[in-house]
């Protein structure tokens, strides 16, 4: 095997290219070298009419469709900036927190579906955000309060350190139901949240959980609690 999906399988690269340029005509699959980039104009669509549009560049994973796509907006429209959940060094989006990948675009779901779901939902908000609107719709936030957020939601804690130490059991090699539980219930792992961290192991891959746990680790309890007590406010 080549390693390439689109040389290991050119039927389903060709049943990916028609479903996406058949919805999106002014999208198209492009070949630079080893790697597939779908280019061109993105809508934004609510109620079947387009209330916008971006310049947009998706370059497929090699392993697609197991591999997220890396996503630009390329029309210069949107600042670098994380609070636009543009990455400042490269202008990569973060389009989807990949540990969430699970809930809004499982593994081996057609491209579409991450066009037609998460990309769009991430440009409608960039739209509105542009006019002076708000976030919509719960966006997780940018960076390690996102991720903050995210597993706040999974495991019903804000406790910083229960967080770390499910992730810990989440991404190690093997559990032990004997492990004292995460939750600190002072129960073993088997009789507590075995089922919960099980599932959590099943739908995110080791590797988006590692580089969670480290953003966690990285930005500490103060830092995290500090950006969670400034949005208590604000809410206020």
């Amino acid at each position: 095997m080549s390693h390439l999906w689109q040389r290991d399988d050119p039927a389903f690269y060709e049943r990916e290219k028609a479903a996406v340029e058949t919805h999106y005509p002014d999208l198209r699959f492009v070949e630079a070298g080893n790697i597939v980039c779908v280019r061109g104009t993105f809508p934004v669509v609510f109620q079947d009419q387009v209330l916008d549009r971006f310049s947009v560049e998706l370059q497929l994973a090699q392993d697609h469709p197991k591999g997220l796509p890396v996503v630009r907006e390329v029309g210069g429209r949107i600042p670098h900036h994380a609070d636009r959940h543009i990455n400042a060094h490269d202008g990569t989006a973060c389009a989807l927190l990949p540990d969430e990948r699970w809930r809004v675009w499982p593994k081996g779901a057609p491209l579409l579906d991450f066009l037609k779901g998460p990309l769009h939902g991430f440009f409608i908000a960039q739209s509105l955000v542009e006019a002076g609107q708000p976030w919509p719709w719960g966006q997780w936030a940018h960076g390690a309060k996102g991720v903050f957020q995210f597993y706040r939601e999974i495991l019903k804690t804000t406790d910083l350190r229960v967080m770390i130490t499910f992730l810990e059991y989440i991404t190690a090699k093997k559990t032990k139901g004997y492990w004292a539980c995460a939750c600190r219930s002072g129960k073993p792992l088997r009789k507590c949240h075995f089922v919960l961290v099980s599932s959590l192991r099943e739908k995110i891959s080791r590797k988006d959980a590692l580089r969670s746990l480290n953003a966690l680790k990285t930005a500490g309890v103060s830092a995290i609690e500090m950006t969670e007590a400034k949005s208590a406010r604000a809410s206020k």
